[in-house]
């Protein structure tokens, strides 16, 4: 029988083992060697060693069989998909969302990063309803694919962004878009501090939320394109900015 691993006493030693979860989670696909961890995390190494070694016990990290190099573990993965349904139906966040959806009359969507996509995990709809916009609650579109997505995509430096279209180049390349394409949406999206975006009689902005919490999340409001102009979509950045400027 396993025997229990011991916790670092302390909220110093909690704040930094969510620290390294949340480096591992950014670094997923290659991993982190301890020494990389304890230095992007800025603490010393044997303190980096002794929280790796009880995070792995718990299972919420996982470190290569063959190699030195962490991932996230099992555990973390499936605590987060557990959660994949919907947001607290009273949760600050989703508040927020009906107070916008309330204000411009249009529909609101939370959409979250699961590796190279962006799943919309809840929708609020305003007074201006579209019968198709609450069936995309659940579904998944490549990174830039949307205004929220793009919005996430942003956040990315552009080595990884060319990493991933990479990785779906046939995909992006079927949708008629580039990696020209792509890099410019991500470059006018890191000026603006949200995305923009408009195509076949529906335009929205989207709003990557700061990782206060330790979330890749964005908030986007979409509807038809005669009722988003684009001074009106940027007019909806800056409400969604000062909105979720706190990550909630």
């Amino acid at each position: 029988m396993p025997t229990k691993p011991s916790t670092p006493g302390g909220v110093q030693s909690l704040s930094r083992a969510f620290a390294l979860l949340r480096l591992l989670a950014e670094h997923h696909d290659a991993g982190l060697t301890l020494p990389e961890l304890a230095a992007k995390a800025d603490i010393d190494r044997t303190t980096a060693h002794r929280m790796a070694r009880f995070l792995e016990s718990a299972g919420y990290i996982e470190r290569e069989s063959a190699g030195k190099r962490y991932h996230l573990g099992t555990a973390a993965m499936a605590l987060g998909l557990r959660a994949m349904n919907r947001p607290p139906p009273n949760s600050v966040l989703v508040t927020k969302m009906k107070a916008l959806a309330r204000l411009t009359g249009d529909a609101v969507f939370l959409i979250v990063r699961i590796g190279d996509h962006g799943h919309c995990l809840h929708t609020e709809e305003g007074s201006h309803r579209i019968k198709s916009f609450h069936m995309l609650t659940g579904t998944s579109r490549l990174l830039g694919q949307g205004t929220g997505s793009m919005a996430l995509l942003a956040q990315m430096d552009n080595e990884a962004v060319r990493a991933h279209f990479e990785r779906h180049r046939a995909e992006y390349e079927a949708g008629g878009l580039s990696l020209l394409k792509l890099l410019r949406g991500v470059e006018r999206s890191r000026k603006l501090g949200y995305a923009l975006a408009g195509a076949e009689g529906v335009a929205g902005v989207g709003y990557a939320l700061p990782l206060a919490m330790g979330a890749e999340a964005a908030i986007s409001i979409v509807s038809t394109a005669s009722r988003m102009s684009v001074a009106r979509r940027h007019e909806m950045g800056g409400i969604i900015g000062a909105m979720f400027a706190d990550g909630r």
